[in-house]
């Protein structure tokens, strides 16, 4: 099992990476951007239930896991914003929500950087 959240964790590592810094450079939110947060964010929250489940099921409060929720909860904002911008079709939302979207994956990939080096 512990492989197999790590290839999920990695997987939404990519598909975060491909779909925010796609996001950043063109400097607009579009529908497929959405679409990766959601697919990502979903990977991401398994692998999350999953080692929860192998470490026991404990709640910690070390860096990793303090940087892990905050960045967990970032990105299901980052997901669930998109689409409301999207639908609304908000203008002006529409080309700054990637400020919001670069903020919550240089969490994300901080709390990646210290699972793996903290924990292998």
């Amino acid at each position: 099992m512990l492989v197999f959240s790590v290839v999920l964790m990695t997987l939404a590592l990519i598909i975060y990476t491909i779909s925010i810094l796609n996001e950043f450079k063109r400097k607009i939110l579009k529908p497929w951007h959405a679409i990766m947060f959601c697919i990502g964010f979903c990977f991401d929250a398994a692998s999350t239930i999953i080692m929860y489940k192998l470490g026991g099921s404990k709640i910690n409060f070390g860096l990793h896991y303090i940087f892990g929720d905050i960045a967990l909860f970032l990105m299901l904002i980052n997901a669930v914003g998109a689409i409301i911008i999207l639908n609304k079709k908000h203008k002006n939302l529409l080309i700054q929500f990637y400020k919001f979207s670069f903020f919550a994956w240089i969490i994300w990939v901080i709390s990646y950087i210290l699972g793996a080096v903290l924990h292998l």
